[in-house]
């Protein structure tokens, strides 16, 4: 599922998530200190080696919510970015790249992880979509008022009126998740890939079936980035994961990103990724679904794009632009990028957790900054690891 920061903001406010998280790790420590006490009392017999070997044992059990990361945890890099780190990635099974860009200079920082890491990119891609988006409206081959059935055939379904502007601005009155037996990823055995999520017909059979939930007004889909982007391939008469290869990520400098439209293209080196509950989630091929969820890539390859929106090929790109409100004021879209209100003027960004992913660009043209975040975790609330970047960016 491709997830917004404002979608995430959606399901809870970020005070709110800070405050469950705290109670989370609280209560963990308070059933960790019973089930210690409870040994303890049935076992005061034993010599006093016995009560030293127990508190270390729940003294390293803890330190993921109070002292720090897990033993097994390898955490390098700059110590500023690590103090984010240590805070909010604390499980054993997190491997995390984090860069700050500020001027020429880069940052990184690492959890488990190094530049050679591949993560998902999740709903992120997104953003590169409408960076092709943008692009392709310039070149004349669709206009942003264009109906999706004037590419692709949605026969007399209630989402073939659907604008590539309603699908960019998230304003489809689509559901948020594509239900449907090719939704559900499996959880992985022994790292196996899974079946790839469809094709073209598969997808637009599933749209062709949905009724339209005007209620929903602003709601971020995986359909709506994945309609985007099958219709500028259909109008420019090239495969989709082409298209993007030549007109963002070359152009960008992401050399080492990959759309991963089948399993076979799974990079070796990508990490494991986990829902948010922690269970690991099996890779598989994007399928159709490439233009909203199917790009793979490295944290040198989140620093490129960054720097192109920064002071390369996308500065000032009309992706970037908002053109729509969404259900908070301090938040507007442009196409699939959204801008908050922060720093001197706005933080232009995007976050996506799917896949078993997590990955964020946030950038402040004015300063001359930005942050990006690479996780292995399918976050339920981004947001609340993402605060502490946000005001790392603006500071």
């Amino acid at each position: 599922m491709g997830a917004s920061l404002t979608a995430a903001c959606a399901r809870e406010d970020p005070a709110d998530g800070l405050r469950a998280l705290r109670g989370r790790c609280a209560g963990r420590t308070g059933s960790m200190r019973r089930m210690v006490a409870h040994r303890v009392a049935h076992r005061r017999p034993h010599r006093r080696i016995a009560s030293a070997v127990l508190a270390a044992v729940a003294a390293a059990t803890l330190g993921g919510c109070v002292s720090g990361p897990p033993y097994d945890q390898l955490l390098t890099g700059d110590e500023e970015l690590l103090a984010v780190a240590r805070e909010h990635y604390t499980d054993a099974r997190d491997r995390v790249a984090i860069a700050l860009l500020d001027g020429d200079e880069v940052r990184t920082a690492f959890v488990s992880a190094d530049p050679g890491t591949w993560f998902g990119f999740g709903g992120a891609t997104s953003a590169l979509t409408g960076l092709l988006l943008a692009d392709a409206i310039d070149r004349g081959e669709v206009a942003i008022d264009d109906p999706v059935s004037a590419h692709l055939d949605l026969g007399d379904a209630p989402a073939a009126g659907l604008t590539l502007g309603a699908l960019a601005t998230h304003r489809s009155n689509l559901p948020q998740d594509p239900l449907g037996p090719e939704a559900f990823q499996a959880g992985a055995v022994d790292g196996e890939a899974v079946p790839d999520r469809g094709g073209l017909d598969a997808m637009l059979a599933r749209v062709a079936a949905l009724d339209l939930v005007p209620e929903l007004e602003y709601n971020p889909s995986d359909f709506d980035a994945a309609l985007v982007g099958q219709a500028i391939a259909a109008a420019s008469g090239t495969r989709f994961s082409d298209l993007l290869a030549e007109r963002v990520l070359e152009p960008a400098g992401m050399t080492g990103a990959v759309v991963v439209e089948s399993g076979d293209l799974l990079p070796d080196d990508l990490a494991q990724g986990h829902e948010w509950r922690g269970e690991r989630v099996a890779p598989r091929g994007s399928g159709a679904y490439a233009p909203a969820t199917g790009v793979a890539a490295t944290i040198d390859d989140g620093v490129a794009l960054a720097r192109s929106v920064l002071d390369g090929p996308f500065a000032g790109s009309a992706a970037l632009e908002p053109v729509a409100d969404t259900r908070w004021p301090q938040i507007r879209v442009g196409y699939f990028w959204e801008r908050i209100d922060a720093g001197d003027d706005g933080v232009d960004y995007i976050i996506g957790s799917a896949e078993g992913f997590t990955a964020a660009v946030l950038v402040d043209p004015s300063a001359g900054r930005a942050v990006v975040l690479l996780s292995n975790t399918e976050e339920a609330w981004p947001w609340v690891r993402l605060r502490p970047l946000l005001s790392l960016l603006v500071e």
